[in-house]
């Protein structure tokens, strides 16, 4: 399971709270990869440091520094491996239309995703049955991020609204955003035979009540509600 960030919004003390709650969830979820959105980058290397290291937290980025320093905030990827498949799972992200949000007070700063991908992407090929890019650049974008980047054979897309009902074929790479805020899980169920990567089916999935609640998020959730409604009422 993977993330292709922006799990805050704002830097207010009731979405810091949020967002270090659904973290808390993700690590319970055992993702493989979280790539980081800029809206996360706003609460700043100390938070996100925090949030990694007590939750054990997969952070992927390419492009994302510390700032003023030629040091990667996080690992610019993992590799999973899978039935003996050898999957390389790495994320960008576009820089903010406000400055304000990733700088000098977040210890942080975003640079050139395409040059990043380039690099990574010729790295994991010698080491990769598959390649696998987490892109917070939106759909259309990363629609054309495929195309210039051969040597990707997924890139899963957010950053904006868009919702893939079903997977889109750039070249040989193949494409897919499912939705915001938690309300799909997109699905791409693939198979490797002899060194190609066929697409055997996508969707997203609708995350409704149909779907039963896990007791562990459900616990979690649980004790958010106890919390929000304590810092409502001004009690601790």
């Amino acid at each position: 399971m993977v993330d292709c960030g922006d799990f805050g919004t704002t830097v207010s003390e009731a979405q810091k709270t949020k967002v270090t709650f659904l973290l808390r969830g993700m690590a319970a979820l055992h993702y493989d990869a979280i790539n980081l959105g800029e809206k996360d980058l706003q609460y700043g290397s100390e938070f996100l440091t925090e949030m990694r290291n007590d939750h054990q937290l997969p952070f992927v980025s390419a492009n994302v520094y510390k700032y003023g320093s030629e040091e990667l905030f996080a690992d610019p990827y993992v590799i999973k491996e899978v039935d003996g498949t050898r999957v390389g799972i790495f994320g960008v992200v576009s820089k903010p239309t406000n400055p304000r949000m990733v700088g000098e007070k977040q210890g942080l700063e975003i640079r050139d995703p395409i040059t990043a991908a380039q690099s990574v992407v010729a790295e994991l090929a010698d080491k990769c049955d598959v390649v696998i890019a987490l892109s917070h650049l939106g759909f259309e974008k990363s629609k054309s991020f495929a195309q210039e980047l051969p040597g990707l054979d997924f890139v899963v897309s957010g950053h904006g609204w868009n919702l893939s009902r079903e997977p889109s074929m750039i070249g040989s790479t193949c494409v897919m955003q499912p939705g915001s805020k938690g309300k799909y899980l997109g699905q791409i169920d693939f198979e490797v035979a002899r060194g190609d990567v066929n697409v055997v089916s996508g969707k997203a999935v609708s995350l409704n009540r149909k779907i039963a609640d896990d007791i562990t998020l459900a616990g979690l959730v649980k004790e958010f509600d106890a919390v929000s409604a304590g810092d409502k009422s001004g009690t601790h």
